[in-house]
């Protein structure tokens, strides 16, 4: 391989890398926000507390559903909830 194609691979997985440490950081500011919440602000208020745009907040949440970490549920104003283990996990752990 000659070295431009090396070099642009290597930008490549750096950019990718870097976006997927920003998104598991996202996730985790945006379940934290979500828990201080306690469902008392809607999901795309909460994203745009930690800068988040609308799409990027549903793609969050999304994962977050899928990593059976929130479900939906209406609570309050917000109709996500930490799953009912994460709750008991936090019961825990602040005791």
């Amino acid at each position: 391989m000659k070295s431009k194609q090396l070099m642009y691979r290597f930008i490549i997985k750096t950019y990718t890398l870097k976006k997927k440490i920003k998104m598991m950081r996202d996730k985790e500011n945006f379940l934290d926000v979500l828990i201080k919440s306690n469902g008392h602000h809607n999901i795309l208020d909460l994203g745009a507390q930690i800068g988040l745009d609308e799409n990027a907040t549903m793609e969050i949440v999304t994962q977050l559903l899928a990593e059976f970490k929130i479900e939906y549920i209406v609570n309050g104003i917000c109709d996500y909830s930490l799953m009912r283990s994460q709750n008991r996990k936090n019961r825990t752990t602040k005791s």
